[in-house]
């Protein structure tokens, strides 16, 4: 299956790390001289994603400068970005595409054999899955022995049994989960103006499985405080920038 598209998240104001908190979203802070963005808009353009949706809200006018000089890329407006939750930046942006894509959120840095695990895995939905990351904020993914996920959840109380791992924040949709979540995704926000979109994930993975790719040891940071920026920079940047994953 090809995939030629990508939606990166970007529209939430969240918890930005250090004094640049009120002037630039997290997506746009700089870890080895590149954004978070630039990053990932390089690493898929150079896997063949080559149409990548910014779904904006916070500071939109950062992002449009930054879509404006390169090609392959281009911005939708979140107008209520400060007011729901992601699943609303979601539904933006599947207005806007076609699948199968990649969704991606902004805030994160990653080995990029993540992506590649994730565009080789044949199955039409999948989340990547890494190991352990100690971050303090885990997003944790359950799955069968057949690789099948069946939860998402910050609460490790919420099953019985331990996790697959971690939800590194990058999933890939096929045409039946895209229309699903579009069409789903105002009734979930009437309940819940804030949800993820990952709370109206979990409801569908019984109607449209997602495959969890796992990649164990997989280097990565979201970047959500300013302890995380940190760790970005210090632990993961060195140990990406020494095996050439720039």
């Amino acid at each position: 299956m090809t995939i030629s598209t990508a939606l990166i998240l970007a529209a939430g104001r969240g918890s930005r790390p250090g004094e640049q908190a009120t002037t630039i979203p997290k997506g746009l802070v700089e870890i080895g001289g590149e954004t978070l963005v630039s990053r990932s808009v390089r690493q898929l353009h150079s896997r063949g994603v080559n149409d990548v949706v910014i779904v904006t809200g916070f500071r939109d006018d950062l992002y449009q400068a930054f879509a404006a000089g390169r090609s392959g890329v281009r911005c939708v407006h979140n107008s209520r970005f400060d007011q729901l939750g992601s699943l609303e930046s979601l539904r933006c942006g599947l207005q806007v595409v076609s699948a199968p894509l990649l969704v991606l959120d902004s805030d994160v840095i990653y080995e990029s054999r993540g992506l590649d695990a994730l565009l080789g895995e044949p199955a039409e939905n999948a989340a990547l899955v890494s190991g352990p990351s100690g971050s303090g904020d885990e997003y944790y993914v359950w799955a069968n022995a057949r690789r099948s996920l069946y939860h998402f959840s910050k609460r490790l109380e919420d099953q019985p049994v331990a996790p697959l791992g971690e939800h590194v924040g990058i999933i890939k949709i096929g045409t039946s989960l895209m229309v699903a979540l579009r069409d789903g995704a105002p009734g979930r926000l009437e309940d819940n103006p804030m949800a993820y979109y990952e709370s109206l994930l979990v409801r569908l993975l019984a109607t449209h499985g997602m495959t969890a790719v796992h990649v164990r040891d997989l280097l990565w940071s979201e970047i959500d405080t300013a302890d995380m920026l940190e760790t970005a920079r210090n632990r993961i940047w060195p140990r990406l920038k020494a095996k050439g994953d720039n």
